[in-house]
């Protein structure tokens, strides 16, 4: 005997399958389910009903098969059916930005009386330069670094950088102006103007290489038995806008690192005295060979 369930199963299946017609297994179904009387024998005349023939009586169950179909789809489809549900949209992955190696950035000598160790920018020249500057070290302006005991006698020192034009006529007066006839542009006029000069004392000229650029280099010395001028000064050299370069005692020596640069002739000079020890000459030979020229 066929259950409720089976109905709705067999209605189900019917539904799914796009038939048109109920076929007659689901129509016996049904019909095994509808509600029946039992026939009792009337106590008076038997009235004759019309007879329903098949076809009206399948019409009806068909109805009912409708009607139990639409109830189940209307039941399936309110659970089931709705709206489309929030779509996940995906999460865009994020490159890294390469980033470009950045420039450093060097502090200028200026003035300062300590300077922290690191590499510094020298000022006062037509290119670019760049110097290794130890720990406990100053700067008198932004062309001079200036060792840890200063840069007075008798144990100082310093390292500094500038361009020459001409050297001093006569080292005890700057009013003497400079030799003559002037001093050539390459580094070799200017090597062999001081060796020649015969107011100091100079070594010989030697080669040297300064961030790979070849150069020479040579020592003067301030005689031992010079007396200084009234201004205290031993003057090296002499330009146009009346400045110099001058030493300040008997005896202190300036090594001069000469090099071409671009058409542009670089002194860097390396003074110190008799008193300088030799750890802080180390020192110094180490600041001028950690010079660039960028």
């Amino acid at each position: 005997m066929s259950t409720t369930r089976d109905v709705s199963r067999i209605v189900r299946s019917w539904l799914e399958d796009g038939v048109t017609q109920l076929p007659d297994r689901v129509l016996d179904a049904v019909l095994d389910q509808l509600p029946t009387t039992p026939q009792r024998r009337a106590g008076w005349l038997a009235r004759r009903f019309p007879i329903m023939n098949s076809t009206t009586v399948r019409y009806g169950i068909a109805a009912v098969v409708v009607v139990i179909a639409a109830l189940f789809g209307y039941q399936y489809l309110s659970r089931n059916v709705g709206g489309p549900g929030p779509i996940a949209t995906p999460t865009p992955t994020v490159q890294p930005t390469p980033t470009a190696e950045p420039t450093p950035a060097f502090s200028a000598l200026g003035t300062q009386e300590t300077l922290a160790g690191g590499r510094y920018v020298v000022g006062s020249l037509p290119f670019d330069v760049t110097v290794d500057v130890p720990a406990g070290w100053g700067s008198s302006g932004d062309w001079v670094a200036v060792g840890p005991r200063g840069n007075d006698p008798p144990d100082g020192m310093a390292v500094r950088f500038y361009s020459i034009d001409n050297l001093a006529a006569n080292p005890l007066s700057s009013d003497e102006g400079v030799v003559e006839p002037p001093v050539g542009p390459a580094v070799d006029d200017l090597v062999q103007a001081i060796v020649s000069h015969p107011d100091w004392t100079a070594s010989a000229p030697t080669d040297i290489t300064i961030d790979g650029r070849p150069g020479q280099l040579v020592t003067i010395t301030i005689p031992s038995d010079v007396e200084l001028g009234t201004d205290g000064r031993f003057y090296l050299s002499l330009d146009p806008g009346g400045g110099g370069i001058w030493g300040f005692a008997p005896d202190q020596a300036f090594d001069w690192y000469i090099v071409d640069v671009d058409g542009h002739r670089l002194v860097i000079d390396a003074f110190h005295y008799p008193g300088t020890s030799e750890e802080d000459l180390a020192a110094q030979r180490t600041v001028v060979d950690s010079v660039e020229f960028e």
